[in-house]
Order: structure tokens, then sequence, then C-alpha cells
């Protein structure tokens, strides 16, 4: 994926559009919060992140955390309700996993577990009924061969329940119009991130990029835009207006989780 981002911002070099923006477009957009983003820079693990209000407070080479009741990837008996595995140890053992906590203005904080390039084989689900069958049905990965998927696991809030966040990078710059991911808690509650197919030039015009996507959007169950990233250069957050502090921060994970993805592995 990081070849694919750098190709497409040396495109907009070579095209004279000077800074790799993305065109968000939609009613929703019309008046929207920006933040750059810092420190994304090389890799980030022992370093930190921020963008607005939020900032990583650790990203570690690791898929569990202390004595903490939350502890990532590979815990639970297979079939039971506590197991949340979806992915073998080697991935572990390969460093293509982390962890990472954030936290707001008013201290709210996270814990997010994530593993990046996974082979769709690997998937270890079996007959599973809950969200992960749900989004591997829905996403159709049992059927699709892929060697760069994304995983996360996101613990925003006290219910100790996670929300999982299910991304094929290759359809992202192979299939940008029709594919999309999912991050979700269960089959009501849930978000899709979609590929920005469009960027903007130097004079603010909007343009179609002629293959791939260099950002993503998350929506919610209705289709209506709530955050974005840029994923060129050093990125950029976007949220719509009149989201309340609870979503916001859970979307302000997902964007942070999307945008550490080149820091894993």
């Amino acid at each position: 994926m990081k070849q694919m981002i750098i190709a497409f911002y040396a495109l907009a070099i070579l095209a004279s559009c000077g800074e790799a923006n993305i065109a968000l477009t939609g009613e929703q957009w019309r008046e929207k919060e920006s933040h750059p983003v810092k420190g994304r820079t090389g890799v980030l693990i022992n370093q930190k992140m921020s963008f607005g209000e939020f900032s990583t407070t650790e990203i570690k080479r690791s898929w569990t955390k202390g004595n903490s009741a939350y502890t990532g990837i590979g815990l639970g008996q297979y079939g039971s309700d506590d197991y949340l595995n979806i992915i073998g140890t080697e991935y572990i053992n390969k460093k293509q996993t982390i962890r990472f906590s954030l936290a707001d203005a008013n201290g709210t904080q996270s814990d997010v577990y994530c593993v990046s390039r996974f082979q769709s084989k690997d998937l270890l689900v079996g007959d599973d009924k809950g969200i992960l069958g749900f989004g591997i049905d829905l996403l159709e990965l049992k059927n699709r061969r892929s060697s760069s998927l994304y995983y996360a696991q996101v613990y925003a809030d006290q219910s100790g329940e996670p929300w999982q966040l299910m991304l094929d990078n290759d359809a992202v710059q192979r299939d940008p119009k029709y594919y999309f991911g999912l991050v979700a808690r269960n089959r009501d509650e849930y978000y899709t991130i979609v590929p920005v197919t469009k960027m903007l030039n130097k004079k603010g015009d909007v343009m179609n990029m002629p293959f791939g996507a260099m950002g993503l959007e998350i929506r919610d169950r209705s289709g209506v835009a709530l955050a974005a990233v840029n994923l060129a250069d050093k990125g950029q957050v976007y949220f719509a207006r009149g989201i309340d502090a609870r979503e916001k921060f859970l979307l302000a994970n997902i964007c942070t989780a999307l945008l550490l993805q080149e820091a894993i592995g």
C-alpha cells in the first residue's frame, strides 16, 4: 500500500497539482473540520502521533497490555464467546501487529489492536455467526484472494465489546469505485470504509484519479460520511460537523488505525 500511495503522490506532482489533497464531495462536507497529522514519519513504534484534540499515548509492537482486561487478538477457546482471534500467531511473531492508545482533550482513552498484511486464506473463523462472520460474508473475504488484509479491534468505551475493523487494501487500490471495508460491533452498529478516488488540483478543482485511491471515507449505516483520512504524505484527518463527542472519539480511533498501517510489519 505504501508504494501505491507514493505513486499517487508522485502523480500529483507530475500533474502540477501541488499537495496531494483528497476531494471530499457531498453536502455533509460543505462545513468540516480539517486536521493535519503530526508525527506520522518513519517507524512510529514508541513515538506519538496527533491530530486536532487527539493524540496517541503509546504505540507498541505488541498485542497485549499488561494486566488490562483488554488483551487484543488471540484470546479464548475457539467457538466460545470470547474467541476474537482471526489470525495465526505467525503474524505476531513476524511483528505484523501493534497496539496503541488514543486520548482526547478530556482524558478519554482507548485501546486498539491491529494486524496488517495478512492473507485471506488465513482467516480462522470457522462457522462463526457473530460480527466476524457477518463482516467476512458481507465483504466476501472467503472468496477473495488477498495478501493485504488489515484487521483491528477498537475498545473506545467501557462496554468491553470491541469495534472490529476489516479492510482489504488490495481491493482498495484495485476496485476503489466498488469496494468498501467495514467497522462493526454488531449487525446493527457498523460503519463502512469507502475509498476516495477524487483529488484537488492546485486551483482547487476536483479531479478523478486515473486509478486507485489515496484516501478513505468513513460512513454510517445510512451512507452518510462522518470522517475521512488522506493517506498521502504526512496525512490529514477530516470530521463532518455536528458529531457528538463519543462518536467522534470512536471515529478518531478508526482514523488513527488507518493512518498507522504503514508502521506495522
